[in-house]
């Protein structure tokens, strides 16, 4: 029996013992060598996978080379039924990325939930087609110049909506109230009715009682969301009018009328009208435009806001700003960011736990180190711990004791490092995925010239060879 074995390897020549080969870690190397007794093998498997099979084989110890992809060693490792868990650490973190991040791929490609909804089939009938192409402009789905055109000029709509309500907000813009006139009258006091009054006050007051400390408490609690009257904050249609600012009054009214055509032509194209108008976006824009044409008829009827019930339609006015969201949902990077963040709900978890954990301590130790001056109680002192962690630090409450100066240099160190560790996950999978869906968008030329290949086929001679003529 002869000693030397003969490996060809892709028209690479090994050569080894038969007992460092019938001793190897491989089972199914030794059976092959078991099987078929010979001096000569060829093996058709890729060259650089093979070879870290065979050193696995001889040495007993596996890597995977850095020039293989990890796919392509995966499949050899599966031919020559090696688990993978024999991969040494430094080659299996490899390994496990890559899995990591193509099963993060195909989430990303099957996730449809930052996308409008789609025909599920092409529509044969002549309506239904004018009702695609008017669904995908209005979604910009198309690339066409139509599509381009709309979402520019939806654009400039949106932000003419926000803005006209923020320019209005302006101080020169408020409704300067004007103090009430007092005309000073002589009178006699009638002391009958003084008496009357205070003998019949004193009878309701006992079944009054519940009632307004009830009535006082939610007044109070709204008081403190909204420490001012929305009415005095952004003025009516009529006060815009009367102020000689008319171009607020105009703003509106072309806002709401393309707003209210862009949301019929939504409606009336949309491929399922049900789960159109359960989402989340479509119920703002339909509360929104409700409100718009309660603010116009309460201006035709002269109805005004002063602090009734009908200023709620002035806090509505608040969410507009979420149709720039509506806009910004079909940009790239904003589709890739939001489902960044969806796959990192772990690592937010991470960061809410270890902020609750630091809010805890700090604020509890603070509280005690401080005087009750500068932090009256452990809510305020949440409210400390929680800017100086996130490094922002406003200034309104600071420590001034010694113990407390240092424990607010550990908190904001403390923070830094709960920053500067968990914020690159987000930023990592970011980059990641916004390379893969760039990959869309990028158009890779064509060969020029196309070549000839000609191959010379002789016995011992497995050349092949590049002509360009």
């Amino acid at each position: 029996m002869v000693n030397e074995l003969f490996v060809y390897i892709r028209g690479q020549k090994y050569c080894f013992s038969i007992e460092d080969i019938l001793e190897g870690h491989c089972e199914k190397i030794r059976e092959w060598v078991r099987e078929y007794p010979s001096e000569r093998i060829i093996i058709n498997r890729p060259k650089k996978a093979f070879e870290a099979i065979l050193d696995f084989h001889l040495t007993g110890i596996l890597h995977m080379p850095i020039s293989t992809c990890p796919e392509e060693f995966k499949e050899e490792l599966d031919f020559w039924e090696i688990s993978h868990e024999k991969l040494e650490r430094c080659c299996l973190n490899r390994l496990a990325s890559y899995y990591r991040e193509k099963a993060l791929l195909k989430d990303y490609k099957n996730s449809g939930t930052c996308m409008p909804e789609k025909y599920a089939s092409y529509p044969k009938s002549s309506p239904r087609k004018v009702f695609l192409k008017v669904w995908n402009v209005l979604n910009y789905h198309d690339d066409c110049l139509v599509a381009k055109i709309y979402f520019f000029v939806s654009t400039c709509f949106i932000l003419l909506s926000i803005f006209g309500v923020a320019i209005s907000t302006l101080p020169q813009f408020r409704v300067k109230e004007a103090p009430p006139e007092t005309v000073p009258t002589i009178s006699t006091p009638d002391y009958c009715k003084l008496l009357y009054e205070r003998v019949t006050s004193s009878k309701s007051l006992a079944t009054d009682l519940n009632d307004s400390s009830i009535h006082r408490d939610g007044s109070d609690f709204i008081s403190s969301i909204f420490p001012e009257s929305v009415h005095k904050k952004i003025p009516s249609l009529q006060q815009t009018i009367d102020q000689g600012t008319k171009v607020f009054f105009y703003i509106e009214i072309a806002t709401t009328i393309f707003f209210t055509a862009e949301q019929a032509m939504r409606i009336l194209t949309c491929p399922g009208l049900l789960s159109y108008t359960c989402g989340l976006m479509n119920i703002v824009e339909i509360l929104l435009l409700m409100a718009s044409y309660c603010r116009f008829i309460l201006h035709f009827l002269e109805i005004q806001y002063n602090g009734n019930a009908w200023s709620f339609l002035l806090y509505v006015q608040m969410f507009r700003v979420l149709r720039i969201v509506r806009v910004m949902r079909h940009v790239l990077a904003f589709k890739v960011l939001n489902y960044s963040i969806k796959v990192g709900k772990k690592d937010l978890c991470i960061i809410i736990m270890y902020i609750f954990i630091g809010l805890m301590i700090f604020s509890n130790l603070v509280f005690f180190f401080e005087l009750s001056d500068d932090f009256r109680s452990i809510p305020d002192a949440w409210w400390w711990t929680l800017i100086t962690m996130t490094t922002v630090g406003y200034g309104d409450i600071i420590p001034k004791t010694i113990a407390g100066k240092v424990l607010g240099c550990v908190c904001a160190v403390s923070g830094v490092i709960m920053l500067s560790l968990v914020i690159p996950i987000f930023v990592n999978t970011f980059l990641f995925l916004y390379q893969f869906a760039e990959l869309e968008s990028v158009t890779i030329p064509a060969p020029k010239k196309p070549c000839e290949l000609k191959r010379k086929a002789t016995p011992d001679d497995t050349e092949v060879t590049y002509t360009s003529e």
